[in-house]
């Protein structure tokens, strides 16, 4: 008896054990999101930051606490690059239910959504204006907005940054060229062009990027965002 015990709990250590580590390794993609009230009136000139589930996703809370705290690290990060940094509102992350699979966003949905050019990019912009209407203004407010669909980089400048799946997953295992990319895509959101001359360690440089948070603005770069309405906050 005692012999069958002992092969007994060490069957249910090894189980136990087996269920625990292969949960762990995946992304938690079943647990409840925290309550979110909407940023129904956004403060003006800021930054909004938005998670996009696609139709055939559940959400990812992984997903969205990675996306709350780099965006947050990102504006601390450009508080010390300009002395001045952007403005988030009391939502930090807003969440929208997106209309569409996790396929639509990669693809090449025709020229009236999707462009001639970097598809992903203007799918999220065409959902963007389905979901908010006129109220998606970027005259207005700088989006940055994450789908949890596995999406190429494709971010231009002005009004809008767009990132996903595999950034996302970048984001939650704190690489620092996700948190790179992420201030880099912003950059472009708030105007900043692709650099004519790569510097070493310039965010906007594909060699700065990965050095993240030992990167920096040109002085450039610097004089074309202190002059932006969105780069006004502390």
């Amino acid at each position: 008896m005692r012999t069958l015990l002992a092969g007994a709990y060490a069957f249910f250590f090894f189980a136990v054990t087996f269920v625990l580590l292969n949960s762990c390794s995946k992304k938690n993609e079943t647990a409840q999101l925290p309550v979110i009230s909407p940023t129904v009136n956004p403060i003006p000139y800021s930054t909004i930051v938005y998670l996009i589930k696609p139709t055939d996703k559940s959400w990812n809370v992984d997903y969205y606490n990675a996306a709350k705290s780099s965006i947050l690290e990102i504006k601390d990060w450009y508080k010390t690059q300009l002395g001045k940094t952007f403005i988030l509102n009391p939502v930090v992350v807003d969440t929208l239910s997106g209309l569409h699979t996790s396929g639509w966003y990669a693809d090449n949905n025709g020229p009236d959504i999707s462009g001639s050019v970097v598809y992903a990019y203007n799918n999220v912009k065409y959902e963007m204006k389905q979901l908010l209407g006129s109220k998606f203004d970027t005259s207005l407010y700088t989006y940055f907005v994450y789908v949890q669909a596995n999406i190429p980089d494709e971010t231009v400048p002005r009004g809008l940054a767009v990132e996903g799946s595999n950034n996302l997953d970048g984001l939650v295992d704190k690489v620092n060229f996700f948190m790179g990319m992420d201030a880099h895509a912003l950059a472009h959101a708030f105007g900043l062009p692709e650099p004519t001359v790569e510097t070493s360690n310039g965010i906007m440089s594909a060699v700065g990027i990965p050095k993240w948070p030992n990167c920096v603005f040109t002085p450039a770069e610097k004089d074309s965002l202190n002059i932006s309405p969105f780069v006004q906050g502390d």
